[in-house]
């Protein structure tokens, strides 16, 4: 059900301002400034309620807000980052230290090896594509903590797992399949589950169920 899912995974407008100490005003300038992301859920209620006591109708608009991004929150108070230049500056110094740390790792070098060109995608479009999603809500849905490092690896892992298992370009190289296997695992700790609704349209379809169903559950013991 989408409001187990969102009650679960997201903290609801009065219940995200109480539990950050800030007011519904406050955040909605923090999102009208631009360093901070508008709510990855909006929910429009149309419903009613009856009981032994009461009956009850309600007509509201309710939005959702990434648990994770109270700490996005925190930082944005405690280091004044006040215009949009300077969230972005250091949305992007923790994106680019989450970089470096993933290409020298054992795992990252293994796949640049095996696709070398997917670095040269992590362009300035790109960055601005990046930035502009990260406002909009969108790593509140398609991430598990909205983070500047997990929405790194979330795009990097989903480039090389789309890559190895392209028509024409999936093999049974035993090697080859522990890397994907890796890659797949590592993409499933940082990409959210997504809501019922949506699993089938996202990457997590993609790049981690049907991967595992298709190739992975077909790999020699």
């Amino acid at each position: 059900m989408l409001m187990n899912y969102l009650y679960a995974n997201f903290l609801e407008e009065e219940t995200f301002v109480t539990t950050n100490n800030i007011t519904k005003e406050a955040l909605s300038a923090l999102t009208r400034a631009c360093v901070f992301p508008a709510a990855s859920y909006v929910y429009t209620s149309k419903g009613s309620s009856v009981s032994f006591v009461s009956s009850f109708s309600d007509d509201a608009t309710y939005r959702f807000y990434l648990k994770g991004h109270s700490a996005w929150l925190e930082s944005v108070v405690r280091l004044e980052l006040t215009t949009e230049d300077h969230a972005r500056q250091y949305f992007f110094s923790r994106y680019d230290d989450a970089k470096r740390t993933f290409y020298t790792s054992d795992l990252g070098q293994q796949l640049s090896e095996f696709a070398p060109d997917i670095k040269t995608q992590f362009d300035s479009d790109h960055a601005n594509a990046t930035w502009d999603h990260f406002l909009n809500g969108v790593y509140g849905v398609c991430t598990r903590d909205g983070q500047p490092e997990t929405v790194f690896k979330k795009q990097a892992l989903v480039l090389y797992i789309e890559q190895m298992t392209t028509k024409g370009s999936a093999s049974s190289a035993q090697v080859k399949l522990q890397l994907l296997e890796r890659a797949v695992a590592a993409l499933d700790e940082v990409e959210s589950d997504f809501a019922p609704h949506e699993v089938s349209q996202t990457s997590r379809q993609r790049c981690i169920i049907d991967v595992r169903a298709n190739i992975l559950a077909k790999k020699p013991a």
